[in-house]
């Protein structure tokens, strides 16, 4: 029996590596190459894992492409949990910028752009998207200076911030963005103190 246990142990942790490989060797081929060119033979290749090893843990190049975004959302999730805890909302928000500039962001914007067209792999990321931003937002809350918006604000403001931060990301591979030192981050944090705070009425009111 234990032969058994520890046999099973070990072919799970083989399958657990493999997947980890064809997601890591997809984010890099995305990174490097692009999205169109990113096939599954590339795929394997940069693996070291036959194209029927692929197909043995994600039946279509889709199902790999939503597993990545998935692996994606896990990683940025982790990252913003450790910028959230950042009391000052400049650093805060810088290391959110970090995170977002990263070059797994466009991975991220290119399988966006491509499930527009593409109706199954658009089916596949939509419902991770919208989980996507509101793990943000309630991570986000541990920030006291995003936690006292309302519910609304708290949204506004996360999407304005992660869309700065994707175009920026985009931009500086194409041309480099304009220089404006810390002016976005400034914008930012002056925009927690703008919004609607929160919907909880104070107590008295009324």
């Amino acid at each position: 029996m234990y032969d058994g246990e520890t046999n099973r142990r070990s072919q799970n942790e083989r399958t657990a590596a493999t997947i980890a490989r064809l997601l890591d060797a997809t984010i890099s081929a995305i990174v490097e190459i692009g999205y169109s060119r990113a096939t599954v033979r590339e795929i394997c290749a940069r693996a070291g894992v036959s194209q029927g090893g692929l197909f043995r843990h994600f039946p279509t190049r889709k199902d790999l492409l939503v597993a990545t975004l998935a692996e994606l959302h896990e990683r940025q999730i982790a990252a913003m949990s450790e910028a959230a805890s950042h009391t000052d909302a400049h650093a805060a928000i810088a290391r959110m910028r970090d995170v977002i500039n990263a070059p797994d962001t466009t991975v991220w914007l290119e399988l966006c752009v491509a499930a527009r067209t593409d109706t199954e792999l658009g089916a596949g990321l939509r419902p991770l998207l919208a989980q996507h931003h509101e793990r943000l937002r309630r991570i986000a809350e541990k920030h006291p200076g995003f936690a006292a918006l309302s519910t609304e604000s708290q949204s506004i403001w996360l999407d304005i911030a992660e869309r700065v931060f994707q175009a920026e990301a985009l931009w500086r591979q194409m041309a480099p963005p304009p220089d404006l030192g810390e002016a976005r981050l400034d914008a930012l944090i002056a925009l927690l103190d703008l919004l609607p705070k929160s919907d909880v009425p104070t107590r008295g009111a009324g």
